[in-house]
């Protein structure tokens, strides 16, 4: 993987992201603000919608991790076929 690829796919990664903790964020916001009046739910019930917003950034931030920083280091994992061969 060229340091390019790397890139490309940590800026779309975090896009997508970016876009998945906004919609967990205001949909959260809008169900403690709206405190039951226009929907039938609890207005604590937002509170678990808006720490899933916060938490969906983790998971990228470990595919990032292990998947483009682990290549950029060189440290691929090495079939045991050519462990053996050697």
């Amino acid at each position: 993987m060229t340091k390019q690829t790397g890139i490309i796919i940590t800026i779309v990664v975090a896009a997508l992201t970016l876009c998945c903790s906004i919609f967990c964020c205001a949909i959260g916001i809008y169900t403690v603000a709206d405190q039951g009046r226009t929907l039938e739910v609890d207005y604590r019930a937002g509170i678990p919608v808006i720490c899933l917003g916060f938490l969906v950034w983790v998971v990228p931030l470990l595919l990032w991790f292990f998947l483009v920083r682990s290549k950029e280091n060189g440290s691929a994992v090495v079939p045991v076929e050519e462990n053996i061969a050697e």
